[in-house]
């Protein structure tokens, strides 16, 4: 990853530092309150957004206020406002700063518009989401729209820069370098925060990839590797995830490994595909549950036993022990 000096990220990233009295009296062209009054204002009174009727917002103290700044925000539709009355003033201001640079630069109206534009994501479902994550109208309009172009360029869904927004703060020339190294690793399947994990999470990522790729070789599906494995057919497969989901979306890699260690613990290929939820159970739990139940001296153990629930499995447990102990003392 490119390391970003400190001085380039400032200029980068346009960290607003706004003259909120200027702006204020702007507005609403009434003389500049007092300091105590301002503190009063943004953080005396709570600000109440509750729908009276549909499409109704009742506000407090200051409604009338974030109504006055939420109007020149160039909102299509209420729908889209709504979730910035959540917003305080002091943030409403910052907001309301940015989206007037932008339009005078000619960049956008604001940046819901633009980014919604740029993804073809509903405004009504985006809003919401740019209303929990405002530091998307610190960043200079041209690192946005860079950083964007990028993402998607290198095949980031929109869905998942959506979900991950954050993704945003990292700078173009850092997304193109972390997700090219990881696509050159024949890797197709791209998401946001590959760009901002650390690089043992990404690496341990990469080998487990790397390794589901060579277990499937040519069978491209763990249904398919888990047919061929348990010598059934993929329908066998398919009914087995209907009744059991967790199969669904196991990975082949604790498929290969759990089944390996199934048979070396001596269970048949025929017996777990006839009882298939055992691979929907922890490894861990499985191995620690057959140290114990061979620690009794038992020999011939049920899969269904080993993934039982933690409370059926103690009582089964305890009741063998409780009947090994009756034997031994015979």
């Amino acid at each position: 990853m490119i390391i970003i000096s400190r001085h380039i990220m400032m200029d980068s990233i346009n960290l607003f530092r706004p003259n909120y009295m200027s702006i204020w009296k702007k507005l609403f062209s009434v003389p500049i309150p007092c300091l105590c009054q301002c503190s009063q204002l943004y953080y005396g009174s709570k600000t109440r957004v509750a729908s009276k009727s549909k499409g109704s917002i009742e506000n407090g103290s200051d409604g009338v206020h974030k109504d006055k700044i939420i109007s020149l925000l160039n909102f299509q539709t209420a729908e889209d406002a709504l979730p910035f009355y959540k917003l305080p003033i002091k943030t409403l201001l910052h907001v309301y700063k940015t989206t007037k640079n932008d339009e005078n630069n000619l960049y956008c109206k604001n940046r819901l518009y633009y980014i919604s534009s740029q993804l073809n994501y509903p405004t009504a479902l985006l809003s919401s989401k740019l209303a929990r994550r405002t530091f998307i109208y610190s960043l200079s309009f041209n690192w946005l729209k860079s950083s964007l172009e990028v993402l998607l360029e290198m095949g980031v869904s929109a869905d998942r820069i959506v979900r991950d927004l954050w993704v945003l703060k990292y700078h173009s020339t850092t997304i193109r370098e972390r997700l090219q190294r990881i696509k050159d690793m024949d890797i197709d399947i791209l998401y946001p925060w590959m760009v901002r994990c650390s690089e043992d999470i990404l690496n341990r990522y990469v080998q487990i990839c790397q390794e589901t790729k060579n277990i499937l070789g040519e069978t491209k599906s763990t249904q398919i590797y888990l047919a061929n494995r348990l010598n059934i057919s993929s329908k066998d497969v398919e009914e087995m995830c209907l009744r059991i989901p967790a199969l669904k979306t196991i990975r082949v890699t604790k498929v290969k490994h759990f089944l390996d260690f199934l048979e070396k613990e001596g269970f048949e290929l025929e017996d777990i595909a006839s009882k298939p939820r055992i691979l929907s159970a922890s490894p861990k739990t499985v191995e620690k549950r057959l140290t114990q139940l061979r620690e009794l001296g038992m020999k011939q153990i049920n899969l269904n036993i080993l993934c039982r629930s933690k409370k059926d499995y103690k009582k089964y447990f305890e009741s063998m022990a409780s009947i090994r102990k009756k034997e031994h003392n015979t």
